[in-house]
């Protein structure tokens, strides 16, 4: 019989990064982008993939908009979409950020042409009451596959705004104080945590904005997206880590119902 793991009875504080993933996140690069994380709700993570495969990448998001701006469950579309989920530096950020044992939630796209508007400010913990949990539960991952700057309709972010832990008023909405724009090359990607108020700014310039939304979450929240029609093709295809983000991992929402064989490390992922 294998061996079984110890209980947990501590939990991580919300900026630790745990022992098990620091050699990770040391190997990556990643202490600088954790630290703005925890600090400023948002980071860039830079030379995420390659300039032909973010080329392949856009070309590919652009051909599945061409009827529509926006669109989602993509991870069962295209290879491509797998790829830039498993990212290493996307799943190291995404344990950081929203724990071992973290699930998909999202992958979305949009194609925003010049003359697009906001889409108003926000949280992205949207679906949680106030005042929002001191550990982050949702994690997004904007992937840039252009350039980001205010006239080409980039992200915008409220400094400051990710320690209120609660949604923006009416009158915030409106006002947007304090607003800069994130700035990254093409291949970069945007992150910030579920507490940060952002949105994006209008697009100016002629062109399109094309970019990628990844979300991750705590293993105990629900996905937006339900893969399980595709799950057994996407873990055959991907393997153990895709798995993971399917909550096949978990003992939680088994098909017949809770899987204790796998409690004591779901407990143990949930603190970490």
């Amino acid at each position: 019989m294998a061996d079984q793991p110890t209980l947990y009875f501590d939990t991580l504080p919300p900026d630790a990064i745990s022992e098990e993933l620091a050699p990770v996140i040391d190997e990556l690069g990643l202490r600088e982008n954790c630290r703005e994380l925890t600090m400023n709700g948002w980071t860039v993570l830079h030379d995420v993939s390659s300039k032909s495969f973010n080329s392949k990448f856009r070309d590919r998001i652009v051909e599945l908009a061409k009827t529509r701006k926006a669109f989602n469950m993509l991870l069962a579309k295209d290879d491509l979409f797998a790829d830039a989920v498993l990212s290493p530096k996307l799943l190291a950020m995404a344990e950081f950020s929203v724990g071992r044992g973290f699930l998909i939630s999202q992958v979305a796209a949009s194609v925003r042409p010049q003359g697009s508007k906001s889409i108003g400010l926000h949280a992205d913990h949207n679906w949680l009451p106030a005042p929002f949990p001191e550990h982050n539960m949702l994690l997004t991952a904007c992937w840039a596959c252009d350039e980001f700057t205010k006239e080409n309709g980039s992200t915008l972010v409220i400094p400051g705004s990710h320690v209120l832990r609660r949604h923006p008023s009416a009158q915030e909405v409106a006002q947007k104080t304090g607003a800069i724009a994130v700035k990254c090359p093409p291949g970069s990607v945007a992150l910030w945590n579920g507490n940060i108020w952002h949105s994006n700014w209008d697009r100016t310039t002629p062109g399109e904005r094309v970019v990628c939304h990844i979300t991750y979450t705590r293993l105990m929240m629900r996905p937006v997206e339900d893969y399980s029609a595709h799950a057994e093709a996407l873990i055959e295809k991907h393997g153990e880590i895709m798995a993971q983000l399917l909550g096949k991992k978990d003992f939680l929402n088994g098909p017949n119902g809770a899987e204790y064989d796998k409690l004591l490390q779901t407990f143990n992922n949930a603190k970490r």
